[in-house]
């Protein structure tokens, strides 16, 4: 049985000046090499519980462990020592890049900030080509190629340091459907490949039951459901869940 690779215990976060927490003793674990889906709608909770995970916000109570770190505890140094194991894959890939820089310096970066040594232009090329693009992409800058092809490039970036943990933060929503089932393939073959446990973070069903292993539905910063994908999709017991698979396009 493969182990745990995030724990999330009782987590509750509230915001100063909120009328209630944004999201309530969420309790989850994602072992290595499985996709664990959190689907709910805008203001369930869900882009709160992935910072609270990154360390991008303090949590108010609860516990998240990596592996056997408690690192919901942990501060900006502590969270830094984990980053090359922890890599997060956002909604609007171009901004998530520096315009400035081409996608493949882009990925040198997160290769030298992670102290990974070689031939960078050739690791950058070989990642690069892993996620679907050919080298002309290297030299490229991120205003000069589509979305799709900017998430392949951001994804190519995240796993460039080969991470136990990739969150994916609605990372197909701004694409058309052709694009995500293509984005969709590539992470799960990704997630084959290299052994990854993959949070995968969106507001559409459909998706997440392509995707995911496991899927826990969120509602008002609560989880009204968890259960494999594919009881989820086919057997649905919450109201809310079943509300979001009849609005769903499942294909």
């Amino acid at each position: 049985m493969n182990k745990n690779i995030l724990t999330i215990k009782n987590l509750t976060k509230q915001f100063a000046g909120a009328k209630r927490p944004s999201i309530e003793n969420i309790n989850l674990s994602l072992s290595q090499g499985r996709c664990l889906g959190i689907v709910g709608e805008s203001g369930s909770g869900k882009s709160t519980l992935a910072r609270a995970i990154t360390g991008l916000i303090p949590v108010s109570s609860g516990e998240i462990y990596f592996e056997d770190k408690c690192i919901s505890k942990f501060n900006s140094a502590q969270y830094k020592k984990i980053y090359k194991d922890i890599q997060m894959i956002f909604q609007l890939p171009r901004e998530s890049f520096n315009p400035s820089r081409t996608l493949g310096g882009s990925i040198v970066l997160n290769l030298k900030n992670f102290g990974i040594t070689g031939n960078y232009k050739s690791n950058a090329i070989s990642l690069l080509n892993r996620c679907g693009l050919d080298a002309s992409f290297h030299d490229k800058y991120p205003n000069e190629v589509s979305g799709g092809e900017c998430q392949r490039a951001a994804i190519a970036r995240a796993v460039a340091c080969s991470p136990k943990l990739l969150i994916c933060d609605e990372a197909t929503s701004a694409l058309d459907m052709i694009v995500q089932k293509k984005i969709i393939a590539l992470l799960n073959s990704l997630k084959e490949e290299m052994g990854m446990a993959i949070l995968f973070i969106c507001h559409d069903i459909s998706l997440v039951h392509h995707m995911c292993d496991d899927v826990a539905v969120m509602k008002s910063g609560h989880i009204v459901e968890k259960n494999v994908a594919g009881q989820i999709i086919h057997n649905p017991k919450n109201e809310y869940t079943k509300a979001l698979i009849e609005a769903s396009n499942i294909y």
